[in-house]
């Protein structure tokens, strides 16, 4: 297990604003306050360490309970995928603290990009709903092959600070 947090007295950073620059979607420049990594083992268990890093990051950002909430369900979502459609041995999760949004990325090795199936938007669709929903919760969302069989899939979400951080 790796954590990279931030030092918290460092200055702020602005990430460059190009084609599949990060932090930020893609043709965005965002101003990053704090940020976090995690690399596990693409393991089902790991799905709920990679929840536990992001609540521990939504706490320590201050985040109101349902921005929380809100962050812990999309990163759920694209850990799980990486896990499930993944065909690499590890999955690298990093968090961006912008203030007004923090921008989820997962990295992992696929052969195919992430597409929302059809029956994803049917009420009877037992599964398949995952990038559905995280297109729902995000402000934006969108991947990226990033070089030998690496995927980048991110979400930015909308995010309100102050909360209580029990």
């Amino acid at each position: 297990m790796t954590a990279v947090p931030d030092d918290p007295s460092a200055p702020a950073v602005t990430a460059p604003s190009h084609p599949g620059a990060r932090p930020g979607p893609p043709g965005e420049a965002e101003v990053v306050h704090d940020w976090t990594a995690l690399t596990l083992p693409s393991n089902p268990q790991a799905a709920s360490r990679f929840r536990r890093h992001t609540r521990d990051a939504a706490r320590r950002w201050s985040l109101l309970p349902d921005s929380g909430e809100t962050l812990e369900v999309c990163v759920s979502e694209l850990v799980t995928n990486a896990i499930v459609h993944g065909v690499g041995r590890d999955v690298l999760l990093v968090l961006y603290y912008t203030g007004d949004s923090v921008l989820t990325e997962v990295f992992g090795q696929a052969l195919d990009r992430p597409a929302i199936p059809r029956q994803a938007r049917a009420d009877w669709a037992e599964g398949g709903r995952g990038l559905f929903i995280v297109e729902t919760l995000a402000k934006d969302w969108g991947s990226e092959h990033t070089g030998h069989g690496l995927l980048r899939v991110w979400a930015s979400i909308a995010v309100g600070g102050h909360g209580s951080a029990d």
